[in-house]
Formats: C-alpha cells, structure tokens, sequence
C-alpha cells in the first residue's frame, strides 16, 4: 500500500475496562504497519465512541495508559472522544451516533477507515458494522483474548495493557487474536435480492397512493382500482432488483412491462377522470396522444406543453423498443439500463399526476376554471394579493454548499444576499404603498404583500433581486389568497422574471 502516513483514521468503542480499550488501539496500530509494511505508520485520529461511563472510568484511570499507547509510537492527543447517552431513547441515540459519524467522515479527504468492532454498546457495534457497509471498508477487526482458566489470573490479566499481555503470550498464558472480517460488501448482493430497496419502495409508492386518494377522492372515477397501480410499482421493482443481482436481461424487461404498464395506469387515471374517454383496448401511444392534446389547448394550467411531449414520447419509446427489440440477449446492457430509466419515468409521472391534479382540481372533481387577469381592465382602486418566490434559490444554495466547501465565506455571501435583497423589497413595497403593514410575510426568498396592480412596482422588486442575488424570480397574483398561490405556480411554470395574475370564475 503506497499511501501517506497521514492517510488513516480508526473508529471504535470505548470499554469501562480501560486496558481492553487502549489494547484494541495499539493493536489497530500493529495492524495497520503491517497492511502498509511500515513500521512507522500510526492513525492520525482515533474515534473513540463512549458511554458516559466509559469516558469517566479513561478520565479517572490511575494506571498508565498514556505510557501504554506511547511504548508503541502512539500519542494520546491524536485520540478524539464522542459520547453517546445511555439514558437517550434508542432513536436518539442512534440519530446522535449517525451525526457524530458525518462529522468524522470528510469525501474530500483522501482517508483510509479502520473499524474495531470489539468494545462498546451493542447498538453502537451495529451502527459501526452498517457504516463499515456503506463507506464500503475493508479493515473491519475485533480482538479476541483468551485468558487463564483460573479466576484469579484471568482478573489480573484482564487489567493488563498490551506490552504486558504479550509477554504473557509468549509464556503462553494468554491467546490473542486480531480477527478480521470477511468482505462486507459480499452483503450487497443480497441487498439487491430485496429487500431493503423493495421496502423502501413499498413505503414510497404507498405514500403515493395515499396522497393520490386523498387529495383526488372526488376526481379519480370509481373504474380506478389503485391497488392494482401499486402492484404493478411494486412487480417493477422486483423485477429490476432480480435482473440486476442476477444478470438476467428477462428480469429486466418484465420489469420494463411492469412499469409500462404502471404509467398506462396513470394515464387511465387522467383520461377517465378528466375526459370521461375510453381507455379499453387502446394502446399506451394512443393513450398519451391524447393526453399532450388535451393539455396543449389548456394553457392557463402550468403543464408544460414541450415537456410532457418530450417525456410522454421517451415512455412510449422505451416501452415500444422493448416490445419489438430483436436478438434481446445480445443487448442485455440496453435493456439494463432501459428498466432503470422506465422505473424513473414511471414514478415521475405518478408525482407529475398528482402535482398537477391536485394544483388545478376543485373538492368537487372538476378542473378549477381559470382566467388569466389583464390587468388594464382590471378596477384601478383594486387590492390584489402579490405572492413572489426566487428562482432556482434552492440549486442556488445547493451549489454553494455541494461545489464550495472549502469556501465557507461563499455559502455565507450567498445567503446573506438573498436575505438583504428580500430586506430591500420590503422597504420598496412599503415605501411604494406608504404602508408598513402590506407586506404580509418576508421570509426566505418569498414574500406576499397586498397592494393595488403596479407594474412599475413588480417590475422594480424583480430587478432589485437579480440585481443582489444575480437569480430570477417570479410573481403570481390574485384577487385572493388562493389566486396568488393559483397565480405563482403558473408563474413558475414559465421563463424567469414572469408575472402572472389569476382569478377563478367558479369558486369551491
């Protein structure tokens, strides 16, 4: 192994048993000059995770445990001590450990893990043996000492420190074995037989029928059965784990029919509940034709003309090329690949339908009736309700925080800009309506304020915003509160810096 010395970390429990804990230290250490064939390479940091108890019996041990650590090259500064609370409740404690262990865990550092498995709490050793798993680490030991049969002699050499024991070793007294675990990763194989990712979906696709049901009850025709939606999520699901863990391109393509025909489904949903169509014996192409048409002709809804061709033509094309692909067996890495893009597609239509459906569908069923405002016929004297929102403020802040984490001062400029522009817009709206109190919330990249229709205003808030944040925005606004939130979402549908102001002629 060709790496710098400063290269490795160890994380490991702590023990009551002071010797026991200091013992797995040093014998880490051995362990690593040997994988490394250097007799001089030592652990530039090593996490300790205790009990209270634990932390306590180190902080009071009267024997030299620091002189221990230092007869084999090991300082006892470079020990980190975290402490986990016996008192927490399983959850929090958990959550605590996992915190503790982002912490430790740098990917921009070129680091190499060592985990002794053999102190701590037994919750501890699982959440260590489960994060040895996802960082995918190789150097995962526990030591194992056999001491003297007789009582007396294996308590005077359980309180022995390493240099001790293996002078007793070499009397034969005592049996020390660094064991190390088999590959962990061999695990990942039968990850993908089910069963975490199969239950995670499961939980997934039933929170989708949930929020499907309830927030479209009055919509969805009683011809829908969703639970036959959800089988064909979950068959999808199976097959494409089943493909990928066992090679089988057949597996993949059922899988690629399962969603298919889940996305079928969805699109039952719309036609029977929306058009009032037939969907029996028609194919899936026909079936999303008619969808982009019905649409295309209502484009006061925020559905996306262009997108929903773009998206409805790639389902229909990965379906159909699946249908009458020939020689099947020697595209096996196609079809891979076509039975992951289809489980995405298919629950990205689901979340499309219910995003849509459930922006634009009144408590009785019916499609809200919508009329874009002109504000130039609008009464001069009327107040409107203004919501405005910043553009891509969320990818804004992702990219500070995922492309510039060396640079804490940019994360810092960033945020602080979009809140010195919303402070700034305020001060324009009240100075503009000589009322401190039309401005109804300021938080984040949103605010909502009440005023009569000024383009002059809208026009000024939006430039004062690009100009702090360098970022676009938009406005929607109504004659309620329920208008202006109508009124954003279809402003946010199109190009930045857009303005958009509805009213509903039909209220619920």
């Amino acid at each position: 192994m060709n790496k710098p010395r400063d290269s490795y970390k160890l994380i490991m429990g702590g023990n009551t048993n002071v010797p026991a804990m200091i013992n797995c230290i040093i014998r880490s250490a051995l362990q690593l000059r040997t994988d490394t064939g250097n007799d001089n390479y030592t652990f530039r940091q090593v996490h300790i995770f205790h009990t209270e108890q634990s932390l306590q019996s180190l902080i009071t041990e009267k024997r030299p445990w620091k002189e221990a650590l230092e007869k084999y090259g090991l300082s006892p500064t470079n020990l980190v001590h975290h402490v986990a609370k016996l008192e927490d409740s399983s959850v929090e404690r958990f959550r605590d450990m996992v915190e503790q262990l982002r912490t430790i865990v740098n990917p921009n550092e070129n680091v190499y893990y060592y985990v002794d498995l053999t102190g701590g709490i037994s919750s501890l050793q699982a959440i260590l043996a489960v994060f040895s798993y996802v960082l995918d680490i190789e150097n995962i030991y526990t030591l194992e000492t056999v001491f003297a049969s007789d009582e007396e002699t294996r308590k005077i050499q359980r309180g022995m420190f390493y240099h001790e024991l293996e002078e007793e070793m070499k009397q034969g007294r005592v049996k020390l074995n660094y064991k190390k675990f088999p590959p962990i990763r061999d695990f990942d194989d039968f990850g993908k037989l089910n069963y975490t990712e199969v239950l995670r979906h499961r939980r997934s696709i039933s929170s989708l029928m949930d929020h499907l049901s309830s927030s479209l009850n009055a919509l969805i025709s009683t011809e829908i059965d969703l639970s036959h939606l959800q089988t064909s999520f979950m068959s999808g699901i199976n097959s494409r784990l089943l493909g990928e863990s066992k090679g089988d391109f057949h597996e993949h393509q059922n899988a690629i029919y399962s969603f298919s025909h889940s996305v079928e489904e969805i699109t039952n949903i719309i036609i029977l509940s929306l058009m009032g169509s037939e969907t029996k014996n028609r194919p899936l192409g026909n079936k999303l034709e008619e969808l982009r048409s019905y649409f295309s002709d209502k484009p006061k809804y925020f559905v996306n003309e262009d997108i929903l061709k773009h998206f409805t033509h790639l389902i229909a094309e990965v379906r159909n090329k699946n249908a009458h692909s020939s020689n099947l067996s020697e595209n096996s890495l196609t079809i891979e690949i076509q039975s992951y893009l289809a489980s995405y597609l298919a629950f990205t239509f689901l979340k499309f339908t219910i995003r849509v459906l459930s922006d634009f569908v009144d408590n009785s069923g019916n499609l809200l009736d919508i009329q874009i405002i002109d504000p130039l016929v609008e009464n001069a004297n009327l107040e409107f309700y203004f919501g405005f929102d910043g553009d891509a403020t969320g990818k804004y802040l992702e990219i500070a925080f995922g492309d510039l984490l060396e640079d804490e001062e940019e994360v810092l400029r960033r945020s602080k800009s979009i809140t010195e522009s919303i402070k700034q817009m305020r001060k324009i709206i009240c100075g503009e309506t000589k009322n401190p109190k039309s401005v109804i919330f300021a938080e984040g990249d949103n605010i909502l304020f009440k005023s009569k229709y000024n383009s002059d205003l809208l026009r000024t808030i939006q430039n004062k915003y690009t100009e702090i944040t360098g970022l676009s925005s938009s406005i929607g606004y109504g004659k309620t509160l329920k208008e202006a939130t109508i009124a954003l979402r279809l402003a946010k549908a199109r190009k930045g810096n857009s303005v958009v102001g509805v009213a509903l002629n039909k209220e619920m």
